[in-house]
């Protein structure tokens, strides 16, 4: 993620970003504890996925939210590189437990079984619970949908997808719930309760293994994606005639930015300003063709013959 090496106040479509986020977790822990203590109460498996999949992804919204209030207020001026890595460390560990309670949800639903049948208040609370649950998980989309229109942070874009999924996945157990909570078949209740507990445990799982896999490449430092690295390409053949060699080109990504570093030879007959001047519509070029680009572009001193170039320039 860039930085800003100075303070800041966020405009109104970053406080609607925020707002948005914000919004989403209070919701979140206003169910936290009354879902949790009825799920464990009745021993529904459907409810307790949830609980499990809801606390990890909790803990995501809340590091999503920290990070974006820093980040408009440019509160991470001593991370040249961005806090990148933290935000996927994070998510490669909560993607790791999700899978972790998957199992262990999947393992119950198949040697266990699920809850017997519920009646009078627990009952009642279960289904309020659950149905609360889908209420929560579908309101935060509008707002969040809202603070996208205008294109919206990509820690945004992703707490959106995380709702739209979770109220998905949400709907089923609803369903498996509300048949456990109203029948008074031992069977029919212990297998409703069962399928609603290894739809939660698959949910979990698919969850899980994309945040794992996200995450691995950036703690890697992996290479831009093609698609990223053509656009790069693209401008360095704009530019093909401005520059005498190309030296150099690194790039890796660090959560959603991409840091490019770029070096180019001049001639040393040629002046500093007119170096300056192509480093400077290089880097606004790379900026247009990439929003979330880093860039570094340094120049060197270059002749055909030269075997160790002397630096000359640099933008970042």
């Amino acid at each position: 993620m860039s930085s800003s090496p100075l303070s800041r106040t966020p405009n109104e479509a970053e406080r609607r970003e925020e707002r948005a986020i914000l919004i989403a977790i209070l919701l979140d822990l206003s169910l936290a504890v009354p879902y949790t203590v009825t799920a464990l109460i009745i021993g529904s498996l459907s409810m307790l996925s949830d609980v499990l999949r809801g606390s990890l992804l909790l803990v995501v919204a809340i590091v999503s939210w920290q990070t974006l209030r820093e980040l408009h207020r440019g509160k991470v001026a001593s991370y040249e590189y961005g806090i990148g890595k933290l935000e996927r460390g994070i998510g490669l560990l909560v993607g790791a437990l999700l899978i972790f309670a998957a199992g262990f949800i999947a393992y119950q639903a198949l040697t266990a079984g699920g809850g017997e049948p519920k009646t009078g208040f627990w009952a009642v609370a279960a289904i309020v619970m659950v149905i609360y649950n889908f209420i929560v998980n579908v309101g935060p989309i509008i707002p969040l949908w809202r603070a996208t229109k205008a294109g919206g942070s990509m820690i945004v874009q992703a707490q959106l997808r995380a709702h739209i999924a979770k109220a998905v996945a949400s709907f089923p157990v609803v369903v498996c719930v509300i048949i456990d909570a109203l029948s008074s078949d031992p069977y029919v209740a212990r297998i409703a309760d069962s399928i609603g507990g290894i739809i939660g445990a698959a949910f979990m799982t698919l969850v899980g293994a994309q945040m794992v896999r996200q995450a691995l490449p950036d703690l890697l430092d992996r290479s831009l994606a093609e698609p990223v690295q053509m656009k790069v390409n693209r401008v360095l053949a704009a530019f093909f005639d401005e520059y005498d060699a190309l030296l150099g080109i690194r790039t890796r990504s660090s959560g959603n930015v991409a840091h490019v570093e770029i070096t180019v030879g001049f001639d040393p007959a040629r002046t500093m300003a007119e170096v300056s001047d192509v480093l400077a519509r290089m880097e606004a070029r790379l900026k247009t063709e990439i929003p979330d680009v880093d860039a570094v572009l340094i120049a060197r001193a270059h002749r055909e013959d030269d075997a160790a170039p002397a630096p000359l320039a640099a933008t970042a």
